[in-house]
């Protein structure tokens, strides 16, 4: 049994300042340990932190861990510090999530924050907080990084245009300034302690009474020099398929190292290690199966992927064969498709991982023909008039498909290509803002169907493909690769939603069976390639 370790002393319990934890880190001297969990908040939770800051709520206590610290490029959200070396750094055990999301905000490098999660304004009228994104901002508004100095916010001041006219709202900013700045937060000071001692602190602190999950387990347990799979995740972003969860990383790394899908990485354990390598194995195999799915079978962001079962699986086949021929490329494809389509992919549990894991050996062609078995042929197709949920394969499927179609720029005639779709997704958080809704002037009308969705970069391309300006029409051939003609376009200006919805469906939902049945090809033969089965009956002859 391993001894637990000891504090040499008792914590120092002390408050902060939140102007005093600015300065702390652009001082270097607020750093995150490297066995720290990964980023994790969304815009909601920043937030939902700067109005309780705001409000004088509590907003839970601080633990640091003080010791030197080496010379570092630090990161909190878009702002970035060239910390020195320090002999008296403060590290957070217990915060990190509420630290980067103050610096993130209140140092925001940029003049007008908007898009990433801490580009916070504040409504100086309405009194509230709200994430600028592409839009322009009304007059009455502040960027929070202005508000976390005092020196920029009386310049900013200076230089406002409602600066005369509405001194209240001067008086709310100055007051609102100094709320932020001169807020309390009480933490607890740890020094001296062992290694081993901060992370038994670091999981006490994060798992009473919520486990840890796997792979923050994983990370903890293996990330003697850094976040392995934060670090491995990130490199694989740069590809343009979008962020790779950690989770699935280490279901990656089980396939790939053909480890039990049924045993887990878990606080204690010592005969579930990773052999020297793994890591590298798994990120490479990822980056063919990613580029498998973009190039070869048509799903260009993860966003878009229905399922997240086949990309594990994808990473051991990838990993025993680097580069397979095209007939037995052609035929994963069917097998992606088939089993999005059929919703068989929907089962990711273990004993049917580790069954698929199990077919996937030495033999490709063997591998591809005993997946292919495990999914059906036959499928109910999604249509454009079924509903719009983000979170679903269906609504993935519809939105593959109208990518597909070649939706064009309705100013240029451009057709919205692979790298736009990828910068879309890059700036929008989720498939639902990069996919845009079209509302009717009506507010009562229903508007949750696929069938009012369109893949255009903003709002006011999305006003000009369904405006009926008889002085700058659209064209004929981008109504139609959206989906639309002259009579869809009218139905939706007048108000007839259920005459747009049918106009649209019998533009599309023809083209959809087409689509899914071209990537399935549920009537083909799945037979492997004439080499490979020459090769088999020579074999089996000698």
């Amino acid at each position: 049994m391993r001894e637990i370790p000891k504090l040499p002393r008792r914590p120092e319990a002390r408050a902060f300042s939140v102007e005093t934890l600015l300065q702390l880190v652009q001082d270097g001297k607020l750093r995150v340990p490297e066995f720290q969990r990964p980023q994790r908040w969304r815009s909601a939770h920043v937030l939902s932190l700067f109005d309780s800051v705001w409000r004088g709520f509590p907003v839970g206590e601080f633990l640091f861990s003080k010791g030197a610290a080496p010379e570092r490029l630090l990161r909190f959200g878009a702002a970035q510090v060239a910390a020195p070396a320090v002999p008296d750094a403060f590290f957070i055990v217990d915060g990190q999530q509420r630290v980067t999301a103050l610096a993130g905000a209140l140092l925001h490098p940029s003049a007008r924050p908007r898009g990433d999660i801490h580009a916070i304004w504040f409504d100086l009228e309405a009194e509230r907080f709200f994430r600028l994104e592409r839009t322009e901002v009304p007059l009455h508004c502040i960027p929070l990084n202005v508000v976390g100095d005092s020196f920029k916010l009386l310049l900013w001041l200076n230089a406002w245009s409602l600066q005369k006219e509405r001194p209240e709202l001067v008086q709310r900013a100055l007051a609102l300034g100094k709320a932020l700045r001169e807020y309390q937060a009480p933490a607890y000071i740890v020094e001296g302690a062992s290694e081993a001692a901060l992370r038994l602190i670091f999981k006490r602190v994060n798992t009473a009474g919520v486990q840890m999950r796997e792979e923050e387990v994983f990370e903890a347990l293996n990330g003697t020099k850094g976040r392995p799979l934060a670090a491995a995740c990130a490199r694989l972003a740069e590809i343009g398929f979008g962020p790779i969860r950690d989770a699935d990383f280490l279901d990656a790394l089980k396939a790939v190292e053909n480890m039990d899908p049924r045993r887990r990485f878990r606080e204690g354990e010592t005969d579930l290690e990773v052999e020297p390598g793994a890591m590298e194995r798994t990120e490479t195999a990822l980056r063919r199966a990613i580029a498998f799915l973009i190039g070869v079978a048509g799903i260009p962001h993860v966003q878009l992927l229905p399922y997240r079962l086949p990309l594990r699986l994808l990473a051991r086949f990838f990993h025993l064969h680097a580069e397979p021929g095209p007939r037995t490329l052609g035929l994963l494809v069917h097998w992606v498709w088939r089993g999005a389509l059929s919703e068989e992919h929907s089962d990711d549990g273990d004993v049917t991982v580790s069954k698929l894991q199990a077919h996937i050996g030495t033999d490709p062609h063997a591998a591809v023909t005993a997946l292919l078995a495990t999914v059906s042929r036959a499928a109910a197709y999604p249509s454009i008039l079924d509903p719009w949920n983000g979170r679903a394969a269906r609504t993935r499927l519809c939105a593959l498909a109208m990518f597909h179609h070649g939706p064009r720029d309705p100013g240029t005639g451009e057709v919205l290509g692979l790298e736009d779709l990828q910068t879309l997704f890059n700036e929008r958080e989720e498939i639902g803002q990069v996919f845009l809704v079209a509302r009717p002037s009506r507010d009562a009308v229903d508007v949750s169907g696929v069938v009012h969705r369109f893949l255009l970069r903003d709002a006011s391309q999305l006003a000009q493909l369904l405006g009926a300006d008889e002085l700058f029409p659209v064209r004929d051939e981008i109504h139609a690769s959206h989906g639309l003609d002259a009579e869809a376009v009218r139905a939706h200006a007048a108000g007839d939603m259920a005459g747009f919805a049918a106009r649209r469906a019998a533009l599309l939902d023809p083209y959809f069976h087409r689509f899914f049945r071209e990537r399935s090809a549920p009537e083909d033969s799945d037979r492997p390639p004439i080499a490979a089965i020459v090769a088999r009956v020579g074999a089996e002859a000698t």
